[in-house]
Order: structure tokens, then C-alpha cells, then sequence
């Protein structure tokens, strides 16, 4: 009995953390501290990737515990608004996950729980009122997972190895951001949150998506061009990056109804790491 409790408690906690994001998490910071030339395994390195991944699937929780009677409308599925789990248990699952990661942080140096506790409040404060803000809410999640690339390269010494695939990973996340917002755009005008697709509507937000992505497409080029990122990269980025995001800039104008802008955003999920694979492999 006690067994099958503590197992329906885990399979809960794993759906609601969104593994897959986790995941993402654990490895961006795994590959942020590979393509810096100070890399050696030690343990804060090990302690970073769970502190981030931990982190992730913390603000996942919570970010459903608020989104609870939104997601009634546009997702109803899910675990918390469809009643099999109650809030009482999302909030003891997020205490744990971030339990967990403040009391690993300690064993890092300072700067590394420094920034694994701002990070972590940011997203608290995102999904308690910055979402339901005109862009404020998708800059903070944008660079709280930017973030996960300069806190990886901190892991081994120098955080400077990072910053372009943080900015790289900021412009991504902030027109993902924007899909996922004008995908919950009705339970979002509802609630009465205001995001940048309620205030502005469709047309203007595919507009600034593809303005993001082609912003970003012209940026992915300069680590070559620069000499930073070898010919490896430029030919992963463009085929396996910059082609999904240009498709997603016109596939927005043809179809942006709530299902295939799921679609996109599943895409541009799993298309993050192809990013990863194209940074790891080109420095």
C-alpha cells in the first residue's frame, strides 16, 4: 500500500515536472561546461545539472498550480485541472523540488547559489503575475533558461564560454514564449491576463515571432563567421536549427489555431536540442 502511494506520488510529480524540459535542462548545462576550455568533471558540474534540472521541474509545478482554471479551459487534461492530482500535492511536489535544489546549491560556490536562488524566485514571480503581463513574463522565462548556459560554463570556472549560446537560447525561448501564449490565448482573455496576444492580437504576435526568428537565424551565423564555431556547426544549425524556425515563421501565418500551434511548440521543444548538438559539436 505504502508502495503504490509512493509510486503514483512519482509518476504525479514526473508529469507534472515535464521531464522532457528537465532533461533539456540537465543537458544544456552539461553541454555549456563541455564547449568551455576549462572543462573537468568535479562535483559542482554533477550539482549544477540536478540544481537546474530540479529547478525546471519546479517552476513547471507551480506554473500549472497558477494556471490551474486557465488551463480548465485550454487544457483540461492535465493532471491539476482534471482533478487527479489536488493542489495540496502540486505544492508539496514543488516544495520538494526546490528543497532539494537550494540545499544542493550550498555545496556549490556563492555565485552558483546566487544565481540558482534568483533564477528560482523569478520563476515563482512569473507564474504567480508576470505571465499575465504584456512580455514581461516571457522575458523572465526566456532568460531564466538562457541562464542554464552561463551557470553550466560557471560550473567549471569561467562563464564567458556560455554567453552566446545564452543569447542564442533567450531569443529562441522568447518566440516560443509568444506561440505558447497565443496558443492559451483564450483561457487567457477569461482569466483576464493580458498577455502580449490579448493585448495586440494574432497577426501582431505571429508578426514579432517571426521578426525574433529571423533575428535569431542572422545571429546564428556570426559564431562562424567570427571564427568562434567551426564549419560542423554552421551546417547543424542551418539544417537542423534555422530551417525549423523559418518553417515556423510561415507555418504561423497559414495555420494558428490552438492545435498546430501545440504543434509548433512541441517542434521547437525537441528542436532545442538540435541546437545543443550543433553547439556541442562546433566548438
Amino acid at each position: 500500500m505504502v508502495i503504490d502511494k509512493m509510486v503514483r506520488h512519482l509518476k504525479n510529480f514526473w508529469t507534472l515536472s515535464r521531464p522532457l524540459n528537465a532533461f533539456i535542462t540537465f543537458v544544456t548545462i552539461w553541454i555549456a561546461a563541455f564547449i568551455s576550455p576549462e572543462f573537468h568533471l568535479n562535483h559542482q558540474l554533477i550539482l549544477a545539472s540536478i540544481i537546474a534540472a530540479l529547478i525546471a521541474a519546479g517552476a513547471n509545478i507551480i506554473n500549472d498550480i497558477f494556471d490551474i482554471e486557465i488551463d480548465r479551459i485550454n487544457k483540461p487534461q492535465r493532471l491539476l485541472p482534471s482533478g487527479r492530482v489536488s493542489t495540496r500535492q502540486a505544492w508539496a511536489y514543488f516544495g520538494v523540488a526546490y528543497g532539494i535544489a537550494f540545499s544542493l546549491s550550498i555545496f556549490c560556490k556563492w555565485s552558483m547559489t546566487v544565481i540558482a536562488v534568483v533564477i528560482a524566485v523569478l520563476l515563482i514571480i512569473y507564474s504567480a503575475r508576470l505571465k499575465r503581463t504584456v512580455l514581461w513574463g516571457n522575458i523572465v522565462v526566456s532568460l531564466s533558461s538562457a541562464m542554464a548556459f552561463i551557470y553550466g560554463a560557471l560550473s567549471v570556472g569561467d562563464w564567458r564560454p556560455g554567453l552566446i549560446p545564452a543569447v542564442f537560447a533567450f531569443f529562441f525561448h522568447l518566440g516560443r514564449e509568444i506561440i505558447k501564449d497565443l496558443q492559451d490565448l483564450k483561457g487567457d482573455l477569461h482569466r483576464q491576463s493580458i498577455t502580449f496576444p490579448g493585448r495586440f492580437g494574432a497577426k501582431a504576435s505571429i508578426a514579432l515571432v517571426n521578426a525574433i526568428f529571423i533575428f535569431l537565424i542572422m545571429l546564428t551565423f556570426l559564431p562562424y563567421i567570427l571564427n568562434i564555431y567551426g564549419s560542423l556547426y554552421l551546417w547543424i544549425v542551418v539544417l537542423g536549427v534555422d530551417t525549423v524556425l523559418l518553417f515556423s515563421c510561415i507555418y504561423l501565418w497559414l495555420r494558428h489555431d490552438p492545435v498546430h500551434l501545440g504543434h509548433i511548440s512541441h517542434l521547437l521543444k525537441l528542436d532545442m536540442l538540435i541546437g545543443l548538438i550543433a553547439i556541442y559539436f562546433g566548438v
